[in-house]
C-alpha cells in the first residue's frame, strides 16, 4: 500500500481517487494511467480502504470486486453507509449479472470497468466521476448556504414580530395617559397661546396613536394566525360605513368617490370586522397616494366561488420592481419610514408600512388573496380575492 503525507483534503475540493485492488500490479497500472487526472492512493483490501476513507477525503473509488475478506460489493455498501457522498466504480473481470446487480443495489454504484480496461474509458469514468462529485459538493455547500440564510431571516422576523409587539405595548399606555393630562389642561384656564401649544400637542399625540395602533394590529396579525369568526356580510352596508367615514377627507381633497356593487357579489360569509380592516386599509392607502381632484373606486363582483373587493384609484401609481414586496412588513416601497409625514390623509402622506401587510395576512386568514394591478403614474386597483365561506 502506498501513502503519501500529505494534509486532509476539503471534501468539496477534492480530487483524490482511492484504488482498491489487492494485486499490486494492478495498483500501479491504474496509478499510472490516472496520474495526470487527479491524485491517487491504492489499498490491498476493504478494510485497509475504509481506513484511509476515514482520515482522508476521497472523492471517488476504483473497487475490484474480488478483494480478501471482503467482496467489492460489500466494501461499497460500507461505504454508503458511512462516506454517501463518494463515487463508486467497480472494476471486475467477471459477467455474472447477480453480481453486478448485487453491487448496484447494495453499493450505488456510479460505473463499471470491466478486466482488462482501456486507459481512455478508465480517464473518462474517472474525470466525469470527479465532475459528478465536484457537482454534488457545490450543490451540499449552497444548500447550506441558503438553510443558514434562512435561518437568519426567521431569526430577524421573530425579533421585528417581537419589537413590534414591544413598541406597541410599551408606547399604548403613556401616550394614553398624555392625552388624557392634554384633556385636563384644556378643560382648565390657560392663556391663549398656550391654549394653541396644547391643541398642537393634542393632535401629535392622535398620530402618536394612531401609530400604536397600527403597530398593535400589526403585531397581533404577524405574531399568531389570525382567527376569523365568519358571518353573512352586508356589503351595501359596509362600503356605506367606511364611505361616511372618509367623507370629509374625500370632500376637502376633491375626491371624486364612487361605490359599485354587481348582484353576484351577494352571499360572503367573512370575518366582519377584520374585512371591513382590509377595505379601509386599501381605501385609506388610495386618499394618500391619489393627488386632490382625483378619484377612487370600491367595487364588488362575484367570480363563481369568490367575491372581489377592488379598490382603485387615479393615483401616482406603483413602480414594476417594488409590486413583488409591495405586501411585506415596513416595506420600502412606502418610502423611507424615518421620513414619514405626520399627516394623516393628506397626499403624499406616509404610514408606517403596515396596512398592506395586515391587508395579506387578513385575506390569508380567510383562505383568499390579494392582487394589486399598477403602472407608474397610472394608477393602481387592489383586489381583496375572498372565498364566499372562509
Amino acid at each position: 500500500m502506498h501513502h503519501e503525507t500529505t494534509a486532509p483534503a476539503e471534501a468539496a475540493g477534492t480530487r483524490l481517487v482511492l484504488v482498491v485492488d489487492d494485486e499490486p500490479a494492478n495498483q500501479r497500472a491504474l496509478r499510472r494511467a490516472l496520474r495526470d487526472e487527479c491524485e491517487v492512493e491504492t489499498a490491498g483490501s476493504g478494510a485497509e480502504a475504509l481506513a484511509i476513507m476515514a482520515r482522508r477525503a476521497v472523492a471517488l473509488v476504483i473497487a475490484d470486486q474480488r478483494l480478501p475478506g471482503m467482496s467489492g460489493t460489500e466494501f461499497l455498501a460500507h461505504t454508503v453507509r458511512e462516506f454517501p457522498s463518494v463515487i463508486r466504480v467497480v472494476l471486475t473481470g467477471y459477467t455474472d449479472v447477480e453480481t453486478l446487480l448485487d453491487a448496484i443495489n447494495a453499493g450505488h454504484v456510479y460505473h463499471f470497468l470491466t478486466k482488462p480496461w482501456e486507459t481512455r474509458e478508465l480517464r473518462q469514468v474517472v474525470r466525469r466521476g470527479l465532475e459528478r462529485h465536484a457537482a454534488e459538493a457545490e450543490r451540499v455547500r449552497l444548500l447550506g448556504e441558503l438553510e443558514r440564510a434562512c435561518a437568519r431571516a426567521r431569526r430577524e422576523a421573530e425579533q421585528k414580530d417581537r419589537l413590534l409587539t414591544m413598541s406597541a405595548h410599551e408606547l399604548g399606555t403613556p401616550v394614553h395617559i398624555a392625552l388624557n393630562a392634554i384633556g385636563l389642561l384644556q378643560d382648565a384656564e390657560v392663556p391663549g397661546a398656550a391654549r394653541e401649544w396644547l391643541q398642537t400637542a393634542e393632535r401629535a399625540l392622535h398620530w402618536l396613536a394612531r401609530g400604536v395602533t397600527q403597530l398593535h394590529t400589526a403585531a397581533a396579525v404577524q405574531q399568531r394566525p389570525l382567527r376569523v369568526r365568519p358571518e353573512p356580510i352586508d356589503l351595501g352596508r359596509l362600503f356605506a360605513d367606511v364611505a361616511d367615514a372618509l367623507r370629509g377627507v374625500l370632500q376637502s381633497r376633491r375626491l371624486q368617490f364612487t361605490t359599485t356593487l354587481d348582484q353576484t357579489a351577494k352571499g360572503l360569509r367573512a370575518d366582519p370586522r377584520w374585512l371591513r380592516q382590509a377595505v379601509w386599509d386599501l381605501l385609506t392607502n388610495a386618499v394618500r397616494c391619489t393627488p386632490d381632484g382625483g378619484w377612487i373606486r370600491l367595487a364588488a363582483h362575484g367570480g363563481g366561488p369568490e367575491v372581489v373587493v377592488e379598490v382603485s384609484d387615479s393615483g401616482i401609481g406603483i413602480a414594476p420592481e417594488c409590486l413583488g414586496e409591495i405586501f411585506e412588513p415596513f416595506s420600502a416601497t412606502t418610502g423611507d419610514p424615518l421620513l414619514h409625514g405626520s399627516g394623516r390623509f393628506q397626499f403624499g402622506a406616509r404610514g408606517l408600512g403596515l396596512g398592506l401587510a395586515v391587508v395579506k395576512r387578513i385575506a390569508d386568514a380567510h383562505g383568499g388573496r390579494v392582487t394589486v394591478r399598477s403602472a407608474p403614474h397610472g394608477g393602481s386597483c387592489f383586489a381583496l380575492h375572498l372565498p364566499r365561506s372562509a
